[in-house]
């Protein structure tokens, strides 16, 4: 390695070159000014230079030199000038900060440019670090590094939203310049070598929170104050995206069924298009003459509209024909486009908030691509254990709707389960329940319990801390006399609290109602037939062990349960600390197929499922009759109870009011005699035997 003195001597006489051009030295685009580095993990970074070229690499905290270097590329050593204005600025107090001694490593750029190098894993550190390549005469320098924490956030347009509850004193107090934010979003057809976009990292500061997206940012934030240590997000979040395009496309050339087969082939078919000139100019060229026919259209519409004196129409164009291969949300796309071009970067892990569009009739494509992202992450950062952080859906839609009826096809319930299902064996995994954040608006705006609820699943699985960080998640059932025992486990933190004590009270074990002292709801059960109901919940012990048991009235021999199946989960069970429990279910009975990869398919597949939903509309309000004639009878010895003759006179009085049914209700009333041209006759003697009843 060269004396420092001698590095210094060429910044400072001018004789390094900053590189500018295409083809000369310079990072990949993630490697940028104010960027974090992960701690604790070899420390990887590339980039580019002309084929062949000999590149030297420094990593270095020494002020004096990276400071020279920096000047000797750049015309002021300070971007933010004093505008001699009154301010307060938060800043950090290390004590004793880990040390990086400078380092330097040399390569060599191969036939296409590209260079690498590796550095050994370095400590947590708030010292401002450099990052400098030298090639030749040319010079490319990073300035204001970090050392620290980096997650990787995808997902579509809840985890890429800005707006959440609370953001104005949230974000005027967010002045934390060691969590740093960098976001993009892009799509191609093909891996890419490097981000096509000018992106940069931000540091955070209440000016730049305003435009950072809310759930990394908090989540970020949650990190950072916790572990006291730099947080770097990479957001490549976008709205209304599906789970297919944030996997690999090997991954999803490995599905092996007809639907994942048809749309990558059509996929492949529509990019090829766009691979040859030929087709694109045929393709351009027919839409250009489709545009002079709308035109001459329009002119005779336009004389038309002025003969009669009406206002002239609008023309309207056809829609010109776009690039496929960056299609908004194709197979394999964002992951191309975002995550490949940084996949040489450490980072401790990635939390990932998608599954809305999923639920659009395209659930079905969802059990094969969703289970391939946490893979396609690994596989992309050569980490298999890197962590991987589902945030599942908030409630959205109808809040309360039938159970006969979310079962048939709510794909917000469906797309929780399959998460659940995909990471239920997974160490390194875990979905993440955010129903209670819902509301009736698909982007509801209680971004910030979603951000911790993460936060703590991250500090607790991730970093090992000793935090609560989920509710009670269920582990079994019984099914024993008509009922059903659903058994829970506890948070880690909370078992230890409590394991000491041999006879724990349910409170100190079981879920508990969000409420308070309320009644346990999402609960609903079926029996062989599969056709669910609502079930009434209490806390019991069974064989000495604390659960909640289920039954209903019409259910005699109840064989599975379902908790929270629905876009909006009525569900009111919260663990220690209020966090949720995430929904489940006891069975494994087929999903109603919910696809849309050709008009056709996704017709028969409409048509299915309006027929469910009719059935599932009768049966619920013949299960609500049901209900009701029990329930009204409950009522009724429950008002007179002990009082044998007000029972009576009351069921007397209820058999009255069902043969004024039958005058009152109009419509029925005019049916009658064509039932049975007799029937008023019958009602008339029944009605005088009922009042020989009461008068006897």
């Amino acid at each position: 390695m060269k004396p420092l003195f001698s590095l210094i001597s060429l910044f400072a006489f001018g004789l390094l070159t900053f590189a500018q051009d295409a083809d000369q030295l310079r990072f990949a685009k993630i490697i940028s000014n104010n960027m974090v580095l992960q701690q604790q993990k070899p420390i990887s970074l590339w980039g580019w230079a002309k084929p062949k070229t000999e590149v030297s690499v420094i990593l270095t905290q020494d002020a004096k030199v990276g400071k020279a270097a920096w000047a000797a590329t750049n015309d002021s050593t300070d971007d933010k000038q004093d505008n001699g204005a009154y301010s307060v600025t938060m800043r950090y107090m290390e004590k004793n900060p880990p040390k990086l001694a400078t380092q330097r490593l040399k390569t060599k750029a191969d036939n296409d440019g590209r260079w690498s190098v590796q550095f050994p894993a370095a400590k947590a550190s708030f010292q401002p670090t450099w990052i400098i390549a030298q090639a030749a005469q040319e010079l490319a320098v990073v300035q204001n590094v970090l050392i620290g924490e980096i997650w990787v956030c995808a997902g579509q347009s809840n985890m890429g939203w800005g707006n959440f509850n609370r953001k104005g004193r949230e974000a005027a107090s967010a002045d934390f310049p060691g969590l740093r934010y960098i976001a993009w979003d892009d799509s191609w057809y093909k891996p890419l070598a490097d981000v096509r976009k000018t992106i940069r990292w931000q540091e955070c500061s209440p000016e730049t929170a305003q435009r950072f997206s809310a759930v990394p940012y908090l989540y970020g934030a949650f990190l950072h104050r916790y572990l006291k240590v730099p947080v770097g997000i990479i957001n490549v979040a976008r709205g209304g995206t599906l789970g297919q395009t944030w996997c690999m496309r090997d991954e999803l050339d490995s599905i092996d069924n007809k639907l994942m087969k048809t749309v990558l082939a059509e996929h492949d078919t529509q990019t090829a298009v766009w691979d040859d000139p030929k087709q694109v100019a045929a393709l351009m060229a027919e839409w250009e003459q489709s545009c002079e026919v709308a035109r001459k259209e329009h002119a005779v519409k336009v004389a038309k509209a002025k003969e009669e004196g009406n206002k002239e129409p609008r023309l309207r164009l056809p829609k010109k024909p776009s690039d496929t291969r960056a299609g908004w949300s194709p197979p394999a796309g964002l992951f191309n486009a975002t995550v490949m071009p940084i996949r040489r970067l450490g980072l401790r892990g990635v939390l990932y908030y998608q599954g809305e569009n999923n639920n659009f009739m395209r659930w079905t494509r969802y059990e094969s691509t969703f289970p391939k992202v946490p893979v396609s992450f690994r596989k992309a950062f050569g980490d298999e254990a890197l962590p991987f952080g589902c945030i599942s859906q908030p409630g959205w839609g109808t809040f309360g709707i039938d159970p006969e009826v979310a079962t048939i096809a709510e794909g917000y319930a469906i797309v929780r389960d399959i998460q659940r299902r995909a990471l239920e064996a997974d160490p390194n995994a875990d979905m993440i329940a955010t129903y209670p954040t819902g509301n009736s608006y698909i982007h509801p705006a209680e971004k910030l319990p979603v951000a911790e609820y993460a936060s703590l699943w991250a500090l607790a699985n991730v970093y090992g801390k000793k935090v609560v960080h989920r509710g009670n998640e269920y582990t079994k059932f019984k099914k024993q006399d008509g009922k059903l025992y659903v058994f829970f486990d506890q948070d880690p933190v909370v078992h230890d609290r409590w394991k000491h004590i041999d006879n724990n009270a349910a409170w100190q074990v079981l879920p508990q109602p969000r409420e308070g002292k309320a009644p346990i709801q999402g609960f609903i059960i079926a029996g062989a037939d599969q056709r669910w109901y609502p079930a009434k919940a209490r806390e019991i012990k069974l064989d000495n062990q604390w659960c909640i048991e289920l039954h209903s009235d019409l259910v005699k021999e109840p064989v599975a349960a379902r908790y929270g199946w629905a876009n909006w989960p009525t569900g009111n069970l919260v663990g220690r600390e209020r966090l949720p429990v995430p929904t489940f279910r006891t069975d494994n009975w087929p999903i109603p197929e919910g696809v849309s990869y050709s008009s056709e398919a996704k017709k028969v597949a409409e048509e299915k499922l309006k027929a469910l939903r009719e059935t599932a509309q009768r049966q619920a309000l013949e299960r609500k009759f049901r209900q009701g004639q029990i329930d009204l009878a409950a009522l009724e010895r429950d008002l007179n109870k002990g009082n044998a003759k007000g029972q009576i006179e009351s069921k007397i009085s209820r058999m009255n009011a069902l043969l004024d049914e039958f005058e009152t209700d109009l419509w029925l009333s005019r049916q009658l005699k064509e039932y049975d041209p007799d029937f008023a006759e019958k009602l008339a003697a029944l009605r005088n035997r009922i009042s020989d009843l009461k008068n006897d």
